[in-house]
C-alpha cells in the first residue's frame, strides 16, 4: 500500500514536527509534504497528526507504523552504502584464472597487493593448464586469466602485458654458461629438461629448433616452464624457458644465457568478449601489468650488468 518514499516523508514530518521543516529536509516543496500526509491518511483511513499550537503531534498509529518501517531504512542505507562502495572500488569479487608459472612469479605479491589495499574484495586464484584457464574465463567462472602464449578464441579478448623471451636455465659450470647465446644446435645431445612437445609453448621451442635444423626432445617433459626451472635447479640438465620463471628460481650456482634464433612468449590477460569486466578486475590486471613489467626490466637490467 505505502512506497518507500511515503514512508521516508512521514519519517521526516514525525522528527521535524513541520511539514516545512520536512520539506527543507527532503528537498521538496511544503505543498508536496502536506499532500503525501492527506494521501497516507486517505490510504490508510486513519489520521497520522494532531495539531497541536501549529506543530503536527503523532498519533500512536504513526508511531507504530514507523517503528515496524525502521528495518526497512536501515535496508535500505545498507543497500546505498553497498552501492557508494561498489562503485568505489572497495568492495567486490575478482576470480582469477592463472597457469602455474605466473602464480608463481607474480601474482602472490600482486594479490598479497591487491587485497591489502582492499580488504573488502573477496579474490580467489585458481592454477590450472592453458586450456583449462582459458575455459573458465569463456564459461564464466573466472573473471580474467594471465597466461603466456595463450592461442586465439572467439569468446575471449587478450591484452598483451609483456613480451617474454626464451633463455636457456643451466648450472654455472656447465660448457652452456660460458657462451653469450645458446642455440639448438649447443643443446643437441644434451640432457634437456622443458615443455612437453604436446603444448602450446612446446611446439613454438620445437619450431624454433626445426628451423635451425634440429630436433627438440626432452628428457624431461614439464607441463609449466616453471616445474622445468625448479628441476634444473635440483641439479637435472638445462632448460630452456621464459625469463620470468628462469629468474624466479635463480640462485648461485645457476646461470640464465639469452636464446638464439629469438623466441619469446606473449604474456596476456584474457576476460570475457560478452561480459563487461568489472572495475576491480581491470584495477587487478593494471597492477598486474605494471608489477610484471617492471620485474621484467629488473631481470634484463641484471642480465645486461652480467653481460658487461
Amino acid at each position: 500500500m505505502l512506497n518507500l518514499r511515503q514512508l521516508e516523508i512521514l519519517r521526516a514530518v514525525v522528527q521535524y514536527r513541520t511539514t516545512v521543516g520536512a520539506a527543507e529536509r527532503l528537498g521538496m516543496s511544503q505543498p508536496s509534504v502536506s499532500n503525501t500526509i492527506r494521501h497516507i491518511e486517505t490510504v490508510l483511513g486513519f489520521p497520522l497528526f494532531e495539531r497541536v499550537s501549529n506543530r503536527l503531534v503523532p498519533t500512536e498509529e504513526a508511531l507504530i507504523l514507523l517503528e515496524d518501517a525502521e528495518p526497512l531504512f536501515l535496508l535500505r542505507d545498507a543497500v546505498n552504502q553497498r552501492a557508494a562502495d561498489l562503485r568505489r572500488g572497495r568492495i567486490g569479487r575478482i576470480r582469477i584464472a592463472s597457469t602455474a608459472e605466473l602464480s608463481e612469479a607474480v601474482l602472490p605479491r600482486v594479490i598479497a597487493d591487491y587485497a591489502g589495499q582492499y580488504p573488502k574484495v573477496q579474490i580467489s586464484l585458481e592454477t590450472r593448464p592453458l586450456d583449462s584457464v582459458l575455459q573458465v574465463v569463456e564459461n564464466g567462472l573466472a573473471d580474467v586469466a594471465f597466461v603466456i602464449a595463450a592461442y586465439e578464441r572467439q569468446a575471449l579478448d587478450y591484452e598483451t602485458l609483456v613480451e617474454l623471451r626464451a633463455v636457456c636455465l643451466c648450472p654455472a659450470d656447465d660448457p652452456l654458461a660460458r657462451l653469450e647465446v645458446v642455440t639448438p644446435r649447443d643443446l643437441i645431445g644434451r640432457q634437456m629438461v622443458g615443455p612437453q612437445v604436446s603444448n602450446r609453448i612446446g611446439l613454438m621451442i620445437a619450431d624454433s629448433f626445426r628451423a635451425s635444423g634440429h630436433v627438440y626432445s626432452p628428457s624431461v617433459e614439464t607441463r609449466f616452464m616453471n616445474a622445468a626451472a625448479r628441476i634444473v635447479r635440483e641439479g637435472c640438465g638445462v632448460t630452456l624457458i621464459d625469463e620470468l620463471s628462469a629468474h624466479t628460481v635463480l640462485r648461485p650456482g645457476l646461470v640464465v644465457r639469452a636464446y638464439a634464433p629469438a623466441l619469446s612468449f606473449e604474456l596476456s590477460a584474457a576476460t570475457s568478449r560478452t561480459k563487461t569486466t568489472s572495475r576491480q578486475t581491470r584495477r587487478l590486471i593494471t597492477a598486474f601489468a605494471e608489477r610484471v613489467q617492471a620485474q621484467i626490466a629488473e631481470v634484463r637490467a641484471e642480465a645486461e650488468r652480467d653481460a658487461s
